[in-house]
């Protein structure tokens, strides 16, 4: 009993400084708004960290993408051939490999059955079908397209 007698006079003793409790609760709640800080701190950081990532990821392909460089040296025409052929010869001029998957024709898309893959310097071949009808002495619009999207066009007289 006389335990609980002491307890009650510490308590009210404590009681009486009445800027106590003030200074305790606010400490309180700078301890807790600095802990919820640093977690939203850290937080954000790990948001930005992903976001770098996956932009460096689109930066790189598109750097990829304008490294590549292609001539399409000559294209020759079969017209008395059934079906008609189309002869192309391309170079890769560029500072990276690529690979050849398209062709268009006057803007038909012609996909090759295996893609051409080119490293720097190498020239290669593309025998395909013609996709339309092709006629002596016309003019047609040649488009070869890379696997990352880039294109090198010429016109070309059959």
């Amino acid at each position: 009993m006389a335990e609980g007698l002491a307890w009650m006079a510490w308590f009210t003793k404590l009681g009486g400084r009445r800027g106590i409790s003030y200074i305790f609760s606010v400490m309180l709640m700078t301890l807790v708004i600095s802990s919820l800080a640093v977690g939203v701190l850290l937080w954000g950081m790990g948001v930005v960290n992903q976001s770098q990532g996956a932009y460096a990821a689109v930066f790189e392909r598109k750097i990829e993408r304008v490294k590549e460089r292609l001539v399409v040296e000559d294209v020759w025409f079969e017209l008395s051939a059934s079906p008609q052929k189309i002869h192309i010869y391309v170079r890769n001029i560029g500072a990276i490999p690529l690979t050849v998957e398209h062709v268009y024709i006057d803007h038909t898309m012609v996909s090759l059955d295996t893609p051409l893959k080119l490293g720097i310097g190498e020239g290669g071949y593309i025998d395909l079908d013609s996709p339309i009808p092709l006629e002596e002495g016309k003019t047609y619009l040649v488009t070869v397209a890379t696997a990352r999207g880039k294109t090198f066009s010429g016109y070309w007289t059959a």
